[in-house]
């Protein structure tokens, strides 16, 4: 680990961002990058960097379901002006990256820089502990991208659970259906895809967030924000700090602090930025029960249709 990364490693910071106008969104995420030494502190010349956003199905921006292809695309001219070379992938539920990203926007605003959309490979091992794309290993780097929102099955979605979007394909349902109804055990999946990747930098999209269920399917609320770090579970505790989640309901959370990994505790959290008062004085809403973390055989079998009917049919 580099050293600028190990003393700032727990340091999450908050910014107030009320739109998503470009010009604002640029400086508002140099502003981030600013207390970690800027980008260049996180990427050299030449390093192929793989931003991963959330890219879950196709709709529009104004959805709430998908990272604002502007705070994505943001995020590629900082790398680009660092030197380094950005490419956007995910692995979406339904449907090819393509066909996401130009649902959203984002497929668009990338090809005027010619800036490439990459498809995921297929899973392979790593560290005999778990298997993800092998497209990783292309790359030198990843930023990772989240979109803020509500989540069903994990009460939301963030910092962490984006990186599950590094399973390639509908092995994600699978990996759902072998959970077992457990939180914990998915939890724990989750976790070690992260301590494998560990992404040099996390921006959080909170600007405009999807309350009451998700990943999708939720009313889209503004509220105006941006985190950012390096520290994945810190990110998300503070995510709980601003919006007033108990810490305990979050499986994730709950999971990394049962078994002592690092971040997840307040008392160690270095937070800057901005004063958000005005934020933790809103009532925000999140599944008040969470569902099920399985998905039956009878479900899995669905998914996987109606991926392969949006790829290839719609």
């Amino acid at each position: 680990m580099d050293l600028i990364h190990s003393d700032k490693m727990n340091r999450v910071i908050i910014i107030k961002c009320p739109n998503y106008d470009k010009l604002y969104l640029t400086k508002n995420i140099e502003r981030a990058l600013s207390y970690f030494g800027g980008i260049e502190s996180l990427v050299k010349k030449g390093e192929k960097i793989l931003l991963k956003p959330n890219l879950l199905v196709k709709d529009s921006a104004r959805s709430g379901i998908t990272t604002h292809p502007f705070v994505v695309k943001s995020v590629a001219d900082i790398v680009i002006a660092a030197g380094g070379l950005s490419a956007v992938g995910d692995s979406p539920a339904f449907g090819s990256v393509h066909q996401v990203a130009a649902a959203c926007g984002l497929l668009l605003l990338l090809k005027k820089d010619n800036i490439p959309v990459v498809s995921f490979r297929a899973n392979r091992s790593f560290n005999d502990k778990i298997r993800i794309t092998d497209t990783v290993r292309d790359f030198d780097k990843i930023i990772n991208i989240p979109k803020f929102k509500a989540h069903s099955q994990m009460l939301f979605s963030g910092a962490v659970k984006n990186l599950f979007g590094l399973v390639s394909g509908k092995v994600k349902a699978w990996k759902h259906f072998k959970a077992h109804a457990s939180h914990e055990k998915f939890s724990l999946m989750l976790l070690a895809i992260y301590e494998q990747v560990r992404p040099c930098f996390t921006i959080v999209d909170a600007i405009d967030i999807m309350e009451k269920k998700g990943p999708r399917g939720g009313p889209v609320r503004r509220a105006g924000l941006l985190f950012a770090g390096i520290n994945c579970l810190s990110i998300d505790r503070v995510i709980c700090d601003v919006f007033n989640i108990n810490p305990a309901r979050v499986p994730l959370l709950k999971t990394a602090r049962k078994y002592g990994i690092n971040g997840c505790r307040l008392r160690d959290i270095q937070i800057e930025g901005d004063d958000v008062s005005d934020v933790r004085s809103e009532k925000y809403l999140f599944p008040e029960k969470l569902n099920d973390i399985s998905f039956s055989f009878p479900r899995v079998i669905k998914s996987v249709i109606r991926h392969l009917k949006t790829k290839y049919v719609n």
